[in-house]
């Protein structure tokens, strides 16, 4: 039987089988083995019947009750499908398939906890199955753990390394996880394996905006739009990633025509008044935001947005009931706070002015801004002593985010002095990177690669230590200087 199954001789498996039912009914192996055959033949009511059948004979088989969830599964029986395999475990817990398919079914069934617990037996009981591996990674990721999600992830593609559905998964992780460039290599690889899979090109775009690559984001967002019209997601993605380009003119097109094909989508008319505010067209921008927030009150970014619109075109108190908008569906709105402390400053009420910028700082102890409008407050108040604290705060946070600005370009500079085979250049801008701003894992990092090349294993071993301290999720630079 095993043999004809392999050799792909369904027919001849299936009359096999039958026989030695007509030799022995009450056989609940061979009820097993005629529902293995009918279900690779996908004749799953044939199956189903001989799978029910073998329980019917011997209700402790529990790959029986297996294999039945199974196909319940493919007919659409969820519950049912959850049932046999939480049969199937209880009468065998050692089933490996059993537990696989009962953490897959539930995770499915957004079961993520019962998910999760299956899941690790599956691959307890059988380290090197691939797609447990997978399951497992994704219910990991779902919780919010996305450290052991990546590492699950890592393992399955290691077992597989043509599980295009794992590429994905470890893609989009390790863009949470912010290593941009091990994303867009799973993600490139997921879709190079599978090009059907739009989301994986659609996550893809969306890496190279976060890369800043703009060009790339557009020319493969552009290919998903094209392939998928009626993918919004991709779309307004397309528009965001032009937006980031500085073709404003196209964004306005892809974000029109997709407010056109779903006039519902609150986000669509978001981001179609953020491009117009950005053209200047505030009438235009103003009537998008408006019908952003008449979609969906509880955007805050609408209502903000809409309020700074106002606020440009000498609306004032509209502004400021906006503003309040944005606050009342997101009262740790740190912007909003602040625009509405400086609505109100201009209109001279200080004291309320004084609480917004306060509770701005309260959210967002790093706002520059706000410590100077304090400090403004204060000594249009007379008092100097707290104006003069609240100035030199503003100062010191001003310098720390020109230093982690200029940090992140004496990066840039330095990788692409490295890319041209200048080490010493490399080094020393590096160097000024992590100088500029202690806290820049990238910095430490290119400084480790760079070390490492010009043969300073010992204090590259240092700054890899440091880098890896700072983004737990950053490789070796032995793998990265490949």
């Amino acid at each position: 039987m095993e043999r004809l199954l392999a050799a792909d001789r369904l027919d001849e498996a299936r009359a096999l089988a039958e026989r030695a039912l007509t030799r022995n009914p009450s056989s609940a192996s061979a009820q097993f083995l005629l529902g293995t055959v009918c279900e690779k033949q996908r004749d799953l009511a044939a199956a189903e019947a001989a799978y029910r059948a073998a329980i019917a004979r011997d209700d402790r088989m529990a790959r029986a009750h297996d294999r039945l969830g199974f196909v319940l599964g493919l007919r659409g029986d969820t519950a049912g499908a959850v049932g046999e395999f939480q049969r199937a475990v209880a009468l065998d817990p050692a089933l490996a398939d059993a537990q696989y398919h009962l953490g897959a079914t539930l995770w499915w069934t957004k079961q993520i906890d019962g998910a999760r617990e299956a899941l690790e037996r599956a691959v307890k009981l059988r380290p090197a199955h691939a797609e447990s591996r997978y399951y497992l990674g994704v219910t990991k990721r779902q919780q919010g753990d996305v450290a052991g999600a990546i590492a699950d992830l890592r393992r399955a593609i290691a077992l597989d390394p043509k599980l295009a559905p794992a590429h994905l998964q470890l893609g989009v992780a390790l863009q949470e996880y912010g290593d941009i460039d091990g994303a867009i290599d799973h993600l490139r690889r997921a879709t190079v394996l599978d090009p059907s899979r739009s989301d994986a090109a659609n996550s893809l775009g969306l890496a190279y905006m976060q890369q800043g690559d703009a060009t790339h984001a557009v020319e493969t967002l552009r290919a998903v739009v094209a392939a998928h019209p009626e993918f919004g997601t991709a779309r307004l993605n397309l528009g965001n990633a032009l937006l980031q380009s500085g073709d404003i003119a196209g964004a306005i097109d892809v974000y029109r025509e997709l407010s056109r094909r779903e006039p519902e989508n609150a986000e669509a008319f978001y981001d179609l008044g953020l491009a117009l505010k950005q053209k200047d067209d505030f009438e235009e921008a103003e009537a998008a935001l408006r019908a952003s927030h008449r979609l969906d009150p509880a955007m805050p970014e609408a209502s903000y947005t809409l309020g700074v619109v106002l606020w440009q075109t000498g609306r004032g108190e509209d502004a400021a009931a906006a503003f309040r908008d944005a606050i009342a569906a997101k009262p740790d709105y740190a912007d909003a706070h602040y625009m509405l402390g400086t609505v109100l400053k201009q209109r001279g009420d200080a004291d309320s002015a004084l609480r917004e910028f306060r509770e701005t700082i309260r959210i967002n102890p790093s706002s520059p801004e706000a410590y100077t409008s304090i400090g403004q407050l204060l000594g249009s108040t007379g008092d100097v002593a707290g104006a003069a604290d609240a100035l030199a705060q503003a100062k010191r946070l001003n310098k720390v985010k020109a230093d982690s600005q200029a940090s992140i370009f004496a990066v840039n500079a330095g990788a692409e002095q490295l890319r041209h085979n200048g080490v010493a250049a490399a080094i020393e801008k590096f160097r000024e990177a992590v100088r500029l701003d202690p806290h820049n894992a990238q910095a430490h990092y290119q400084l480790a690669i760079a070390l490492r090349r010009r043969g300073a294993l010992a204090e590259a071993r240092k700054e890899f230590d440091e880098a890896r301290r700072l983004a737990p999720y950053l490789r070796p630079p032995a793998a990265a200087d490949k």
